[in-house]
């Protein structure tokens, strides 16, 4: 019986983990498509670049508005567990989130 309950414990929070965290996602999305409504078809790395700053500055809180995007992408960069792209530096990160942020006037 108690093996029995924890495992529909266990699937509930799955279930319910998996929910949020697909919510989050296009929460996040949302956000992104503001400044680049193409996003998916970017390419590769800059993808991965933007998606490891929306995670963590946790964009999906933001507000609907390209510039407070924007600003929690940056802030992201310095943050002292930023998650960026295998073999992509901070100064790298940075520089090229400017670049990709210039090319939309943001």
């Amino acid at each position: 019986m108690f093996a029995a309950a924890a495992i529909i414990t266990v699937t509930v929070g799955h279930m319910v983990g998996r929910s949020q965290g697909l919510a989050a996602s296009e929460a996040d999305k949302a956000r992104l498509q503001l400044i680049w409504p193409s996003i998916m078809s970017m390419p590769k790395d800059d993808r991965a670049l933007i998606v490891g700053l929306a995670m963590t500055c946790n964009l999906q809180r933001t507000p609907l508005d390209a510039s407070d995007v924007a600003d929690c992408l940056r802030k992201a960069v310095d943050d002292s567990n930023v998650m960026l792209p295998k073999g992509v530096g901070r100064d790298q990160a940075r520089s090229r989130l400017e670049v990709l942020l210039h090319e939309k006037s943001v």
